[in-house]
């Protein structure tokens, strides 16, 4: 038996259209209430929309959004780093030897700082007996559907709504669209060493300051705690700031070469 239906929000695309749909009676319950946890690193944009959307589903269906924290994944870190605190959940950093071999740490940090306070927050609702469950909702599309997970406890299922309908990235974008409401930024942490080259050069313009965070952080973790290779966010093993200003350079360049060619009869003026 269900107990209890939660939507675990990441305040991105996906968990905040599966929370609107859910709350215009799109699926066949609705979730008793949505929990955000919240690792101290979004980008500025997510907690700005974390904000508009704690307030208008409080305002349009009398909805709360719950915000639960393990602690501040950048500042904890860095105190693992200089010795301050003894352990740290492992954040996979990218690692390159003094011969250039590569590799990654394991990632700890999802479970750490994503799942498992969720999980502490919501199992204070669960009953006493097998048979009550907690149903948590997760806003993975059908075109992520391999991302979907069954839950290692007994007393905690998954469902993945937007699945179940075959909805994609593509239909919540176009959903805010519809409904004239204002798309979320990219939700994930700034100093996550998965970015691709497009997701920093996008951190670099419009969080500056997210982004020169990431920099200093980048550079701190270099000799990271009982790990013999130097340590990177970058997934090239180059310091980030080098590897997202080389990119940018050569995108620069490729658009140059792209450039289309004056015609004859022109002088060259206009394209100086």
């Amino acid at each position: 038996m269900i107990n209890k239906r939660i939507l675990s929000l990441g305040a991105g695309v996906q968990s905040t259209d599966l929370l609107l749909r859910a709350l215009r009676g799109e699926f066949d319950h609705k979730p008793d209430y949505a929990i955000f946890s919240d690792t101290g690193n979004e980008p500025k944009g997510v907690y700005k929309h974390l904000a508009w959307l704690t307030d208008y589903v409080r305002k349009h269906y009398a909805f709360e959004i719950v915000v639960t924290s393990k602690g501040d994944i950048y500042n904890d870190a860095l105190n693992y780093v200089n010795g301050i605190t003894s352990r740290s959940d492992g954040i996979p950093f990218h690692l390159r030897g003094e011969n250039g071999e590569k590799g990654i740490l394991r990632r700890q940090c999802t479970y750490g700082y994503k799942i498992q306070p969720i999980r502490k927050y919501i199992k204070k609702d669960k009953l006493p007996g097998r048979q009550n469950r907690i149903e948590l909702w997760l806003g993975i599309s059908y075109d992520e559907r391999q991302r979907m997970k069954e839950p290692e406890v007994k007393w905690l299922t998954h469902r993945y709504p937007l699945v179940e309908k075959r909805l994609t990235r593509a239909d919540c974008l176009a959903n805010f669209e519809t409904h004239n409401l204002p798309k979320p930024s990219r939700s994930s942490c700034a100093i996550c060493p998965y970015h691709s080259n497009e997701y920093w050069a996008w951190l670099k313009d419009s969080d500056p300051q997210a982004f020169n965070d990431a920099v200093r952080f980048d550079e701190q973790i270099r000799r990271y705690p009982q790990i013999k290779s130097n340590c990177f966010l970058h997934w090239k093993g180059i310091p980030l700031k080098e590897a997202v200003d080389q990119y940018i350079q050569e995108k620069q360049q490729d658009e140059l070469a792209h450039l289309p060619e004056l015609i004859d009869e022109c002088d060259g003026i206009c394209g100086v």
